[in-house]
């Protein structure tokens, strides 16, 4: 075996994307800000969290020109800010995992079949809804490690990304629960 094929690098370094910066920046908030972002929904002090969410996407490099005059790209932004919040925790565990596919961490978190249905075909602020009831689900489980774009394309709204987001958290949900009834037999 030549030396060359030894040094090369088994598969090409993956690029960051704007997720893994946020993510990476979502652990070096304080504890404030941290528990702001866990909370957004649920307290009144949404501004303070408005303000959170901004300084996160300016440090991770989102032109926020474009999120600030579109509501909903605003409104989805938030969503896997806190979605990242709740998974990370108080010991602000690594959340966004390329290639984790969403519907697998969810079976393993006992997810059921009728909650992932709801999920699926749950549109505007019920989705908001069914994806954070989702994201507790899995931070209650442990299962903290998913692809935040698939939260991020499945809040989007009617577009195309949220159905091919929506199919493709199906297929993983369903292809997990094969192999694991495979396994049992």
């Amino acid at each position: 075996m030549s030396t060359d094929a030894v040094a090369a690098p088994v598969s090409p370094p993956r690029t960051r994307t704007v997720m893994d910066s946020m993510a990476d920046h979502l652990g070096e908030l304080s504890n404030g800000d941290h528990a702001l972002l866990r909370r957004m929904y649920l307290t009144r002090r949404r501004r303070q969290a408005d303000g959170v969410v901004l300084g996160l996407l300016h440090r991770a490099g989102i032109d926020l020109e474009k999120v600030e005059r579109n509501r909903e790209l605003y409104a989805r932004w938030c969503l896997v800010a806190h979605v990242g919040a709740l998974l990370s925790g108080t010991t602000r565990r690594v959340t966004h995992t390329p290639h984790a596919r969403l519907g697998e961490a969810l079976l393993a978190a006992g997810y059921s079949e009728n909650r992932l249905l709801r999920l699926t075909a749950a549109r505007g602020e019920p989705l908001r809804e069914q994806i954070v009831r989702a994201a507790r689900v899995l931070a209650q489980a442990g299962e903290t490690r998913i692809d935040l774009w698939a939260i991020y394309h499945l809040a989007a709204g009617a577009s195309d990304h949220a159905e091919k987001a929506r199919i493709r958290l199906a297929q993983g949900y369903y292809a997990a629960a094969a192999r694991s009834e495979g396994d049992s037999k």
